[in-house]
């Protein structure tokens, strides 16, 4: 493993230590009042305050990723290159490099070919072909030394010490390619994930695959709201089981989701590097290409609303429905009841716009003849069964498609009909009812 080195010119010297040297406290504020002494444990609190509510916004809220910048190339001395750029960890870090940073591939492999883990392939001519990634990791510095006392009285003795507490960045060069970005695990939100098929559907979580089919059944008219209604019940559900970071034995408990990580900037694949002559090795062509796409990147939510009325989903809404839709469907006995969202052409309610079947363990599906068909006064459907299912399930299928589908009484649209798939299409309403 070896640091980029910053390129330009280096800041004042600095001592840079681990995330302990800038205190948060996101719950703690200061309450001035007149005539209040301040020490440092007060100035203290008052920056561990505001710097603990934007990490917990930040870890929270955002999780990991780039937010701009952070573009990974090669340089006219074929060394790798990092440009400014600012990301956050999971631990709600802002990531923040102000100028260019670079490393030797050469001498990287020279420092690191005996590292444990490090695999790579001899080629013709004494050369080594290897993959490495890229990642960005907080790092805090104290810079700006300043006369202070070392005892709190007059005439002490006086020595310096850091003023400035400065944010900044390491880079590292990991040996092999980054593992692939794990889309949801270790972020959470799994019954979101499964219901919008971002995930496997997971045995113990049935019921969230279950109502994404029984909202996939329902007439497009009806959907989005569905949708809506499961996407707060199981978001209440999932905030539920996000919990801050319990205690280890090698750490303490935690208010953040994850300890502070690695971002991953890119991998860089097939570096041929040979030797120089001089005992050092030195990149050779053919010169390998970063891949920044594997990074995780955040999406201004500006930019988020301004995608969502784009082109791309003028097929939604070309897919509004003009054709009739069943708003309501009950089932008594042997007659199923059906309302629908405009009225039907009489004339076409008939029992050959119907098919039904029955559904039991032993038998399987069996038919059912569909007895009648009638338009009740009210505008609502009566479908007669010629028979009373005996099995648990009954399966109804009203026509929006076929030769004999069911019609709106104004402009004769078929069942389901949508706007842009022509005049004559429609689509059949599905419903399965199920034996209480």
């Amino acid at each position: 493993m070896v640091t980029l080195v910053d390129s330009s010119a280096g800041v004042a010297a600095a001592q840079c230590m681990d995330d302990a040297l800038l205190p948060v406290n996101p719950f703690t504020a200061l309450q001035f009042h007149f005539g209040m002494l301040l020490g440092v444990d007060d100035l203290e609190t008052g920056q561990a305050y505001a710097r603990g509510k934007t990490r917990l916004h930040n870890a929270w809220l955002h999780r990991d990723g780039v937010v701009w910048g952070f573009k990974v190339g090669l340089n006219s001395r074929n060394e790798l290159t990092v440009d400014p750029g600012l990301g956050l960890d999971a631990a709600g870090h802002e990531l923040h490099l102000d100028r260019q940073a670079c490393v030797d591939l050469g001498a990287w492999y020279a420092a690191n070919q005996g590292d444990t883990g490090f695999s790579f392939e001899s080629v013709e001519a004494g050369g080594k072909r290897f993959s490495a990634h890229v990642v960005a990791r907080f790092k805090a510095c104290l810079t700006r030394p300043v006369p202070a006392m070392l005892e709190p009285c007059a005439g002490a003795q006086t020595t310096s010490a850091f003023s400035r507490a400065f944010e900044t960045v390491e880079l590292l060069l990991r040996p092999g390619l980054a593992a692939a970005q794990d889309l949801g695990c270790h972020r959470g939100y799994q019954r979101l994930r499964q219901l919008f098929q971002l995930e496997a559907d997971a045995p113990a979580l049935a019921d969230v695959a279950a109502r994404r089919a029984q909202i996939q059944a329902l007439p497009a008219v009806q959907q989005p709201a569905a949708w809506l209604l499961a996407l707060r019940e199981f978001a209440a559900l999932d905030t539920i089981d996000l919990q801050p970071q319990a205690a280890s034995q090698s750490r303490p408990a935690s208010m953040f989701p994850q300890d502070p990580t690695e971002l991953l900037l890119a991998d860089v694949a097939n570096i041929l590097v040979k030797p120089d002559g001089a005992g050092g090795w030195t990149l050779s062509p053919p010169l390998p290409l970063p891949v920044v796409t594997v990074r995780r990147s955040h999406i201004a939510t500006a930019t988020i609303q301004e995608l969502l009325c784009g082109p791309l989903f003028g097929g939604v809404a070309a897919a509004a429905v003009t054709g009739p839709t069943v708003s309501q469907a009950e089932w008594v006995d042997q007659v199923i009841s059906l309302a629908t969202s405009r009225p039907l052409a009489d004339k076409t309610v008939t029992p050959a716009a119907f098919s039904a079947s029955d559904y039991s363990a032993a038998a399987g599906w069996a038919p059912l003849a569909i007895a009648a068909a009638t338009l009740r006064d009210d505008g609502t459907l009566r479908i007669d069964l010629a028979s009373v299912p005996a099995g648990t399930h009954l399966r109804l299928v009203a026509s929006g498609t076929g030769a004999t589908p069911l019609l709106a009484a104004d402009d004769l649209a078929p069942l389901g009909a949508v706007a842009g798939a022509g005049a004559d299409s429609g689509v059949d309403f599905v419903k399965m009812f199920t034996r209480s």
